[in-house]
């Protein structure tokens, strides 16, 4: 009888024993001190978005980073675009319905207002839509890139092709001051699924507001699991929102922010950076709240 009961209790505690599992991965945490100049596809008030030229004059006015919207064509190449659809000959055609080499018969300068600002333009003429492979090859580990997915649900797979070129570009794990990566998007599921495939990456859920900024409590707990920060439409921004956010250590970008005004008002609110076609004019902005603050 005793064997029996020691057989019995063996069963039910192997039984019941589990290999331990390894605990969920934490999310990156943005430091709040660090202010980020952010250029809206490139330096798009002197020159037309999203192209090389556009963003090589970020870079020159002091960006800190370089923002980039992706989108997908027919053949699965990531394109530098914001919008979802290609105007050829006054028809709109969407991106995923046309080939990279398609789109590049669309021509971004012609559409291009210039800013009374007369910056000098390298081969103006000859500006083009580059894919982010061209962009990756063109200033590698040299800048920092904050990468926008853009309508993930009409492009499946693109999560897994943006870390597949960022990895074979060795732009992940690395140890640099500030993450030489980080990615944006409205969709949350898109960020989730960055981050359960590469969680070292900052991950920024973005947002449009009508009135004041404001992320009910549920959606803040959850966004905490996976998200550095928020980025945010500029009007929204308030100083209880921005006081709540670091308090859930999140930091706050809001866009798109240009003139000089705003941004000292900003600055002043506590955000942790901001989205600008005017990388020079924020530059002059963050320089001049930085004597006033060593004085």
């Amino acid at each position: 009888m005793k064997k029996i009961l020691l057989l019995i209790f063996l069963l039910l505690t192997n039984g019941c024993t589990q290999p331990l599992s390894e605990p969920p991965p934490e999310r990156t945490t943005l430091p709040k001190n660090d202010f980020l100049i952010i250029a809206h596809r490139g330096a798009s008030a002197y020159a037309a978005e999203h192209t090389l030229a556009s963003y090589e004059m970020a870079i020159q006015m002091g960006a800190d980073y370089i923002e980039i919207d992706l989108q997908m064509t027919k053949d699965g190449k990531l394109v530098a675009m914001h919008d979802r659809v290609v105007t050829f000959d006054n028809a709109q055609q969407a991106v995923t319905d046309v080939t990279f080499d398609e789109i590049q018969l669309h021509s971004p300068e012609k559409a291009f207002e210039r800013n009374y600002l007369d910056y000098t333009l390298p081969h103006y003429d000859d500006l083009r839509i580059v894919d982010l492979e061209e962009i990756l090859l063109y200033f590698g580990d040299t800048v920092n890139y904050y990468i926008e997915i853009k309508s993930p649900k009409k492009y499946p797979g693109i999560e897994k092709e943006l870390l597949k070129q960022l990895r074979e570009h060795n732009l992940l794990d690395r140890t640099d001051i500030i993450p030489k990566v980080i990615i944006q998007s409205f969709d949350s599921q898109s960020l989730k699924d960055i981050f359960a495939l590469e969680p070292s990456i900052p991950l920024i859920k973005l947002y449009t507001f009508e009135k004041e900024a404001h992320i009910p409590t549920e959606h803040l707990n959850e966004l905490t699991q996976f998200a550095s920060g928020v980025g945010v439409n500029s009007i929204a921004v308030s100083k209880e929102f921005i006081d709540l956010m670091h308090s859930k250590n999140l930091i706050v970008h809001p866009y798109t922010v240009n003139d000089a005004q705003t941004m000292r008002f900003l600055i002043d609110l506590g955000v942790n950076g901001f989205f600008t076609d005017r990388p020079d004019v924020a530059n002059w902005v963050r320089s001049e709240t930085n004597r006033l603050e060593n004085r």
